[in-house]
């Protein structure tokens, strides 16, 4: 009786080591790589990210040299608007965003997969603990690598069969908005 008891208690223990999902914060920049390896697709861009409001602006780095397009983009999912500038042209276009508002960070729903270490695991500051979420739907596949323990987001992989393969890679985060005016339509598109 004793030895079961005991057994319990162990497997209690071990339960209650598993992370739960944690909770992303609402708001924050960074530096974004968007992947897209089917597509042969990769953009580098600096991302204002409002989980709250259900909006974001992306500016996209330009390379110099190359003759290609970029955009300053405003995405407002709660007006139904993206705004977009050609940065070459100057020229806006105001549309309809082309996907649902997709959570950046962790997604409520997702499961506890593995945590790890990036960088020297046995050298002072120069590693960062990370833990893995995800969740496999019919037609939809996520998956979440965020900071431990302030969750922040590193990864998100997003895999739907309407809207594709779509992979971001974060760096250079701070939490919180910065800009005040990032969320204000581009002057560009004030006649549109």
């Amino acid at each position: 009786m004793y030895g079961l008891v005991a057994l319990l208690v162990v497997i209690g223990a071990a339960v209650a080591q598993v992370p739960q999902p944690c909770h992303s914060p609402p708001q924050w920049e960074c530096r974004e790589i968007k992947v897209d390896p089917q597509q042969k697709f990769l953009e580098r861009r600096r991302l204002v990210y409002d989980a709250t409001n259900r909006r974001e602006r992306r500016l996209e780095e330009i390379e110099i040299g190359s003759d290609k397009s970029y955009y300053d983009q405003l995405i407002l999912w709660n007006e139904n608007k993206m705004y977009q500038v050609d940065l070459k042209t100057r020229k806006c276009n105001v549309t309809v965003p082309y996907r649902p508002f997709f959570q950046r960070g962790t997604f409520p729903g997702e499961k506890f997969d593995y945590e790890g270490v990036i960088g020297g695991a046995g050298l002072p500051n120069e590693h960062v603990t990370i833990q893995q979420f995800s969740m496999n739907t019919t037609g939809e596949y996520r998956a979440s690598i965020v900071s431990s323990p302030d969750c922040v987001p590193i990864t998100n992989i997003h895999i739907t069969t309407k809207y594709g393969f779509e992979q971001s890679n974060y760096y250079d985060i701070s939490v919180g908005i910065t800009d005040p005016m990032a969320f204000i339509p581009p002057k560009e598109c004030n006649s549109s």
